[in-house]
């Protein structure tokens, strides 16, 4: 009877112990989702040679973590961080066809639509402003000088120097300024600039003062009464001198000064500043090149916003140097502080290599995490393997939508692979610390 009995135990607790076997994969998944429950286990082993009290332990902690942890939590985790931010910069593809909405293009648009192609400052020089009206037409500020430096590292404007204005060294936020001759003996204003002339034909020579022959009513030689139909071929000019109305004192050269319009005081030619204005002017270039460089600039800022980054457009970074370099396009994730500049170019040649040397300089000194060359225009010998050796990634092709294809999947993969690092580290120190509570046989 002794020995029956025994039998009868043990198949019993191998009964029991299935359903522990059971009980335990739930539990395993309920710490997969940083369940706090497994303490329930304990009470139930310590009392397995108890019949009744064995089927409330195990119908407790098994059932209701079924039901809970196990649905909720697993299925939330996958949707966010894979789902949601791939289908976002997705969706902004139906936006591709819609060129208008672009700022650039539209500015490109009213560019056009002038003589020269060509956008020429407007200098108020009393209060010291410069400024581009035909910025207002497109919702940018006319004084947003910035934007236009960004189209020319596009590619999309060619700047040239318009004007170099001598301002004042005390007053430099007023551009009004004026030259004043003075006498060199009695420092008066009122001085004369006079000129000796003299007919070529017949020899006559006088000072224009008595005789001007550049006045057309008096056309005609005083001495020999001859016209003179062409001042420069006919009228030779052998000598020029100044001479002071109050003073009555001649000198060759006369004291030149620049005066403060504004606040009233004269100034010297050699301590004024400098202030240049530049014009810039639509490059002779396709104007589909150019629609494109706005456009996939666009759809950028919007991909990176799409994967929780802040995205800026032509933004200034200093670099571990301390230097200021311009940037297309610089994005930093939100949850990390992995960055990623974008450069952006279009050549009628080509890519060369002078112009990734431009590119080097601002990514050796930021150092971001990934760097980006994008272009639609084909890339030269050596430039692959340039940016190869210096770790920026080339994306060229001839559409842009392709460009903006290929950035998704190389900002997409990126974004996953740090997403999932982090997701398997949680897991794995969980899973860790469960394994030296237990022991790794269980």
């Amino acid at each position: 009877m002794f020995r029956k009995r025994t039998i009868k135990k043990n198949a019993e607790l191998e009964a029991k112990s299935e359903q522990y076997l059971a009980g335990f994969e739930s539990v395993s998944s309920i710490f997969k989702n940083h369940s706090s429950k497994p303490e329930t286990i304990t009470f139930a082993v310590d009392e397995s040679l108890i019949e009744e009290p064995i089927e409330e332990p195990i119908e407790e902690p098994i059932e209701e973590p079924i039901e809970e942890p196990i649905e909720e939590p697993i299925e939330e985790p996958i949707e966010k961080p894979i789902e949601e931010p791939i289908e976002k910069p997705m969706m902004s593809e139906s936006d591709l066809a819609k060129p208008s909405t672009s700022k650039t293009v539209q500015f490109i648009q009213e560019a056009q639509k002038l003589g020269d192609r060509t956008i020429k400052p407007f200098v108020d020089y009393n209060e010291g402003h410069l400024c581009y009206p035909i910025l207002l037409k497109i919702g940018e500020e006319q004084d947003n000088i910035t934007y236009l430096d960004g189209l020319v590292t596009d590619g999309i404007l060619e700047q040239k120097i318009y004007e170099k204005l001598i301002v004042c060294p005390i007053h430099p936020d007023t551009f009004s300024s004026s030259i004043r001759l003075y006498c060199t003996k009695c420092h008066s204003m009122n001085v004369e600039k006079l000129n000796l002339f003299e007919h070529k034909k017949c020899g006559y020579i006088t000072e224009s003062t008595n005789f001007d022959f550049t006045d057309h009513e008096n056309s005609s030689c005083p001495s020999c009464k001859k016209p003179i139909k062409n001042f420069d071929k006919e009228i030779r000019v052998p000598a020029m001198w100044y001479q002071c109305n109050d003073c009555a004192e001649k000198f060759d050269n006369a004291v030149i000064k620049l005066h403060c319009r504004k606040y009233e005081h004269d100034f010297d030619t050699n301590s004024g500043q400098f202030v240049t204005t530049y014009s810039y002017k639509l490059k002779n270039s396709e104007t589909s090149i150019n629609t494109d460089t706005c456009q996939i600039k666009d759809e950028l800022m919007k991909l990176l916003q799409g994967f929780n980054f802040t995205a800026e457009l032509n933004v200034s970074i200093e670099g571990k140097s301390g230097n200021v370099h311009e940037i297309p396009i610089y994005g930093k994730s939100k949850t990390t502080n992995e960055s990623i500049i974008i450069f952006i170019k279009n050549q009628p040649n080509g890519i060369d290599q002078s112009d990734m040397n431009s590119i080097l300089v601002p990514k050796l000194d930021i150092n971001p995490t990934n760097t980006l060359l994008v272009t639609v225009s084909g890339v030269n010998d050596g430039v692959e393997n340039l940016a190869k050796h210096y770790g920026i990634d080339l994306i060229a092709e001839p559409d842009f939508s392709q460009i903006i294809a290929r950035v998704e999947e190389f900002v997409s993969e990126w974004y996953l692979k740090n997403n999932d690092k982090g997701q398997n580290s949680k897991f794995e120190t969980i899973v860790s610390e469960w394994y030296l509570k237990n022991g790794a046989k269980k």
